[in-house]
């Protein structure tokens, strides 16, 4: 699974999707706006460059299609690097455009820098990033989504699937070892460390004992009337 991300920090946001305060009509994008007025606008997932271009209203944009869901995400109102200005008005870019070092059909990673913040566009009010989401390339006329409830699905959906990963594998350490220590207790109980005790010695016969059985053994000299035998 790709990894997905927020252009900027997502307490940077200052207008959302749908919003009307202050505007004639439904707000077609969602503005982030850094304190750093020219920040690094970060690629919110691998994919590809699909288009560069100039607008009146939007000013500089650049356009990533995702290698995943084939999603269009539109940054406006960017920076010129070319005129080094966060304020370009389009002029003087014949056949090139204001990326220095970003191209159309270029594949980029997420997190990979495609623009910087800016405010060029009639539309732009102050030093922010317009981002779009749509599944045409041309941010002006695509029919948008919310891209912040997007990425928030995306990046969710990643967490979890991460998160399950790791009990997966904490699963397969933790088994074995338990199998071990049943095992070795186990065999602690079936060798119970108890010591037998020796057998006592077989007392030594006193001396009038040994004299008592020599004289029980020694013929008596007489012999029985009956049967002829020595009487001990």
């Amino acid at each position: 699974m790709n990894k997905w991300q927020h252009p900027l920090p997502e307490n940077t946001i200052t207008a959302r999707f749908g919003a009307t305060k202050n505007r004639k009509s439904p707000h077609r994008g969602t503005d982030y706006a850094s304190s750093n007025k020219n920040a690094l606008l970060k690629a919110v997932s691998a994919g590809v460059i699909a288009k560069i271009d100039y607008s009146a209203c939007l000013g500089w944009y650049v356009v990533l299609k995702t290698d995943e869901d084939d999603v269009y995400f539109g940054y406006s109102h960017l920076y010129c690097n070319k005129h080094k200005t966060s304020e370009c008005d389009g002029k003087d870019h014949t056949n090139d455009t204001c990326m220095k070092n970003l191209k159309v059909g270029q594949k980029v990673k997420a997190g990979q820098a495609v623009g910087r913040q800016g405010n060029s566009g009639t539309c732009s009010r102050g030093h922010h990033l317009h981002l779009t989401a749509h599944k045409t390339p041309d941010p002006r006329y695509a029919k948008v989504f919310d891209a912040e409830k997007f990425l928030n699905q995306k990046i969710k959906a990643l967490e979890s699937n991460e998160l399950q990963k790791k009990e997966k594998e904490e699963k397969k350490v933790l088994k074995p070892k338990t199998k071990a220590v049943e095992s070795a207790v186990t065999v602690k109980q079936d060798k119970p460390d108890v010591i037998v005790p020796e057998k006592d010695p077989k007392p030594s016969a006193s001396i009038w004992e040994l004299l008592g059985g020599i004289l029980a053994k020694k013929p008596t000299g007489e012999v029985c009337k009956c049967c002829g035998q020595a009487i001990k």
